[in-house]
């Protein structure tokens, strides 16, 4: 699978393909073994990169993605992508090259609360004065 675009899923036909899951650090480790070769019990599918250009289109978003031999491209449909959307096409992806895996992965934000101010301290003495 020398120069390709990776996903894990079902590929009915050449030109349709069911993604079913995001690649992991653990996927990009067995790509990247010379002596990995996809079996039955792996559902990785690979497009070749060799050509100028590889087309896919995402029928929920109605967009393409575009991959190039050195960029890789997404043109939004009829309605605009968030940027969440782009993110999550582009996390179905892994890119080989030779052996070399890369991918991208979900950022698992840390929600980040603003604390509550506590009352600050008084301190405070009193004393009866003698007069």
């Amino acid at each position: 699978m020398p120069n390709s675009l990776i996903f894990i899923g079902e590929r009915p036909s050449t030109l349709e393909m069911h993604i079913k899951g995001k690649p992991e650090f653990y996927d990009a480790m067995l790509l990247s073994k010379k002596s990995f070769h996809p079996s039955s019990q792996h559902s990785y599918h690979s497009i070749p990169l060799h050509q100028s250009r590889v087309t896919i289109h995402i029928r929920e978003t109605n967009s393409q993605f575009y991959c190039h031999p050195q960029s890789l491209q997404l043109i939004e449909g009829e309605r605009p992508l968030s940027e969440e959307d782009a993110y999550d096409i582009f996390t179905n992806f892994a890119i080989m090259e030779d052996n070399k895996v890369a991918f991208i992965m979900p950022i698992r934000r840390k929600r980040v609360g603003l604390r509550e101010k506590e009352n600050p301290r008084v301190l405070s003495a009193q004393e009866k004065l003698e007069v």
